[in-house]
């Protein structure tokens, strides 16, 4: 059987971060008082706070095995023992309640033929799909009969509370090697996680320093009490190996797509149709603004979207013959229902927490130097990613798309240039 991983966690393993040495003088002289406010996080034996964790966890995590069909096969894995390979991957879940639902990431699970899933006792069910977010790279599966297992829920913690430098532990099964324990801290808070399947950005995801490597998708980031306050879903790597930025999913956040999932297999999320960039000091300078103003330059805005209905405008830039561009028009988005913003994160990650489909929002614009108060009325997410959305013909002009970032700008006609003719200088020829 042909086995590969999830290559977003393409890093090399680390069994567990030692962060203790960084609370030590140059000189040692915090040695002491180290060792005795870190012995029960890495004591030996029964002394060791970390192994009291796992031990409390360990049995609501689990293994999830996914097969494909010979078609979906890449043609750049091939199985060395069969002339029929069975490409399967690995990846992480932990259990949501007694009646046997579990939750994991959605591209661990996304258009597989068979789910498997293994639990610490070695105990192995069948699996199918109950509901999929797609944005929020979310998933619940469901065990087929599995009544012999004593299903352990994990509890979850209020992902609000985290701070940055907590200590928070992963548990999943890298490398298909199951409940493997990694340690780090809580890099930073609200981070913008793209999301190239569906197109839209994952909001409010957590990044932390454990390592997180291929099969953990889909397992929990637990504290020290063993509460999960995340779910693993990324890492960051430019070369396939560790470098101690990986990514999970807030709790909270899963949390509020776990019951949407369970009850109709699908969750809606709020939609306001834009695309923007933080405003610069610079480019606020040059719309005749102070350099410290705040804001969202809104540069594309989706054809009958809510915000269009609501009135917002589409930046508008126009070229010279020389090729200078200059904004002529434009929206700054700088407050929803009376907040302030200043990147576009902050819009997500606001209508991600605060609203849902239906909800009235409130848009203060600078357009222009003039300040408008627009009122626009949410949607759920059209099925098209926002790339096929913003690139649909122009509804002037067919042959120009509205939402190119210089929609009005065309290059000039150059001139009709030909060399002139060269005498004959009668060289001599080369020999």
């Amino acid at each position: 059987m042909v086995v590969f991983f999830d290559f977003r966690f393409a890093m090399l393993s680390l069994s567990l971060l030692m962060i203790v040495c960084t609370f030590l003088g140059p000189n040692g002289v915090n040695a002491q008082s180290t060792a005795q406010n870190y012995s029960g996080i890495f004591g030996n034996g029964n002394n060791s706070l970390l192994n009291d964790v796992f031990n409390k966890v360990k049995d609501s995590v689990v293994q999830i095995t996914t097969e494909y069909g010979p078609s979906d096969f890449p043609d750049r894995y091939f199985d060395t023992n069969s002339n029929s390979p069975v490409p399967t991957k690995f990846g992480s879940g932990f259990v949501y309640d007694k009646s046997g639902y579990i939750i994991t990431n959605y591209h661990v699970v996304s258009e597989s033929n068979d789910i498997t899933v293994t639990f610490n006792d070695g105990n192995t069910y069948s699996a199918q799909l109950v509901g999929t977010d797609p944005y929020g790279d979310v998933a619940v599966i469901k065990l087929i009969n599995p009544s012999e297992e004593n299903l352990i829920p994990v509890v979850f913690s209020n992902s609000t509370k985290l701070r940055i430098g907590d200590p928070v532990l992963a548990i999943g099964n890298p490398y298909g090697l199951d409940n493997t324990l990694t340690f780090g801290i809580v890099s930073q808070m609200g981070r913008l996680l793209p999301n190239s399947d569906s197109g839209y950005s994952i909001p409010n995801v957590i990044q932390t320093d454990a390592a997180i490597n291929p099969g953990n998708s889909g397992g929990p980031l637990i504290d020290l009490n063993g509460d999960v306050v995340g779910m693993n879903t990324a890492i960051f790597s430019n070369t396939g190996a560790y470098t101690g930025v990986g990514f999970a999913i807030p709790s909270n956040d899963v949390m509020r797509v776990i019951p949407s999932l369970i009850e109709g297999g699908s969750y809606e999320h709020p939609w306001l149709g834009i695309a923007g960039f933080k405003l610069t000091p610079d480019l606020a300078e040059s719309f005749g603004l102070p350099r410290d103003y705040k804001g969202v330059v809104i540069e594309n805005v989706v054809e009958n979207g809510p915000a269009d209905k609501a009135g917002l405008k589409d930046m508008i830039i126009q070229g010279d013959r020389y090729g200078q561009q200059q904004i002529i028009s434009k929206d700054i988005l700088i407050k929803v229902d009376n907040i302030s913003i200043t990147r576009i994160d902050d819009v997500i990650s606001y209508l991600d927490i605060n609203k849902k489909v239906g909800d009235k929002i409130n848009l203060t614009v600078n357009r222009n130097g003039q300040v408008l108060d627009l009122i626009s009325t949410l949607t759920s997410r059209p099925a098209l990613s926002l790339q096929e959305i913003t690139s649909s013909p122009s509804r002037s002009d067919p042959n120009v798309n509205p939402y190119s970032p210089f929609p009005d700008f065309k290059l000039p006609q150059l001139p009709d240039f030909k060399l002139p003719q060269l005498p004959d200088l009668g060289l001599p020829q080369l020999p």
